[in-house]
């Protein structure tokens, strides 16, 4: 991951949009139940008791793919909500309990499109309650292109993709947080125009609390100003937390680098960059996320000899000596994995007494099981654990330039015998998809078992893109980003998941 940035950002003037607001309400004699394929009732009586009333529609200038709706009923009612257009089928919304005041947040819309509204009953027999329309806007236009390869939509996880990006040229770096559709189409989207950034970093979809949490890239230049390293925002673009501000910068003193979580009992946890020497490490932090207090920590000099400094006179030549860029911690449990790329090294450690339980790798304590060329993952990106009491594990396997490629691995992992066997190997060449990604990726398991792989390049012979592969080594959904002869989109890593949408068919 690219360490500085040194670009000024200038801010980004959002883009707006038409908001039409054509009501129809149903009076209480028309109102009959409608099913998808159903008409709407003309609005031509005057009789009857009118089913909603304060019906409004609002645009959402954070994000003109979405809208507000709010409308209140006389009685008490749980509802629904459908939206859809001409070409796209849409979503359905529903609410978990009866009230008064009904409010609904409609989003992943595609651009430029007028959405029917329709508000239901949520009952055994919905009935149909009033209809509405709006009209999306068009995302940022700094968005880069994207085009669709391979895809088989049976096959294919539904979901959406969620991933900040960065580009060859800085001039194509905003910080913009993007999701996408299977189709390829922007759904959703997230602008943070602040002085010191000139990127977003590490992006995750919390599914418990419908959040997003954001790394912030900080520059360089922020090195003597107070500024939050991370945010936590809503699906409607509002900031729900961010991080006390430090002075420091991304990868900097103290910093954080590489990911950025926040864990299920409210505290966060990231490597923190240490400048020791000649030497740039990492310590493990788990930190109080309104106060930093320290909760816990990992430092490598506690179990590694750090290099010999003793040639490096002229004093500003650093060496990347351990690179961590994953941390998997389960404090319930007591444990923690931390991957270090520069070791090719995969760590579980005791959160009690910081003591390596075991290390998985070329050198590590697991005998490989199998024939394999290459048996083992090397400079790895993003291990994901998984299975039975976390007995699988994936990775990004970027491979070093002398294997020459990059590949997806998962090893089951028997830790009373200390075995790993290989159960699942891709690297696209038998295909003529094969790739080579000396510093990024990103592999996770996907619901339906197929893996979603990140597959982003600094190298202009290459194209980035996201895909997704069956555990049968087929291909089966393909997005390429943008790329030119000048400049193309670099991906670090992304998540793809299910929203919180019913999707209509």
């Amino acid at each position: 991951m690219t360490r500085f940035f040194t670009i000024t950002l200038i801010f980004l003037a959002f883009l707006c949009i038409s908001c039409e607001n054509k009501a129809l309400v149903p009076s209480k004699s028309d109102a009959d139940e409608v099913s998808d394929s159903d008409e709407i009732p003309d609005d031509d009586s005057d009789s009857g008791t009118e089913l909603i009333s304060d019906l409004k529609v609002e645009e959402n200038k954070e994000n003109v793919l979405s809208c507000r709706l709010t409308f209140s009923t006389t009685e008490e009612r749980k509802t629904f909500v459908k939206y859809y257009s001409d070409t796209h089928k849409g979503y359905k919304i529903s609410e978990k309990t009866a009230k008064n005041e009904h409010y609904f947040f409609l989003w992943g819309m595609r651009e430029n499109l007028d959405y029917k509204i329709e508000i239901y009953s949520d009952e055994e027999e919905p009935e149909l309650l009033a209809t509405t329309e709006f009209r999306s806007g068009n995302a940022p236009d700094h968005i880069p292109a994207m085009y669709l390869g391979d895809r088989n939509l049976e096959k294919t996880a539904e979901g959406f993709v969620l991933f900040q990006y960065a580009a060859t040229s800085y001039d194509h770096i905003f910080p913009i947080t993007v999701m996408v559709d299977t189709d390829g189409e922007v759904v959703w989207y997230y602008e943070y125009d602040q002085w010191y950034l000139s990127a977003l970093g590490d992006v995750a979809w919390d599914p418990e609390k419908q959040t997003i949490l954001i790394g912030l890239l900080k520059d360089a230049v922020a090195y003597d100003s107070l500024a939050e390293e991370a945010i936590e925002i809503d699906l409607e673009g509002n900031i729900v937390w961010k991080s006390p501000e430090i002075m420091s910068y991304y990868y900097g003193p103290g910093s954080w680098n590489h990911a950025y979580y926040k864990m299920k009992d409210g505290s966060v946890t990231f490597p923190q960059a240490v400048y020791d020497t000649c030497i740039v490490g990492d310590r493990i932090v788990n930190l109080d996320a309104d106060s930093y207090a320290e909760l816990w920590s990992w430092d490598y000099r506690n179990y590694f000899e750090k290099p010999d400094c003793s040639d490096n006179t002229s004093g500003d030549v650093w060496l990347d000596w351990t690179h961590t860029n994953s941390v998997s911690m389960f404090k319930e449990d007591g444990i923690v994995y931390i991957n270090s790329r520069n070791f090719s090294t995969f760590f579980k450690i005791d959160m009690a007494t910081g003591a390596i339980i075991w290390r998985l790798g070329k050198n590590g304590d697991f005998t490989f099981v199998g024939n394999s060329e290459n048996p083992w993952f090397e400079l790895a990106h993003e291990p994901e654990i998984n299975g039975v009491n976390g007995n699988k594990v994936i990775f990004f396997d970027n491979g070093t330039a002398e294997r020459g490629f990059s590949r997806i691995v998962e090893y089951a992992i028997d830790e009373t015998n200390m075995t790993a066997e290989m159960i699942f190997e891709f690297d696209g060449r038998d295909l003529g998809k094969g790739w080579w990604s000396e510093y990024w990726g990103d592999a996770d398991r996907m619901v339906n078992d197929n893996i979603f792989v990140t597959a982003g390049f600094y190298d202009m012979q290459q194209t980035s893109r996201f895909f997704e592969v069956t555990h049968e080594g087929e291909v089966v959904w393909e997005l390429f980003m943008e790329k030119t002869e000048d400049w193309q989109t670099s991906l670090y890593k992304a998540d793809k998941f299910m929203p919180p949408l019913e999707f209509l068919k």
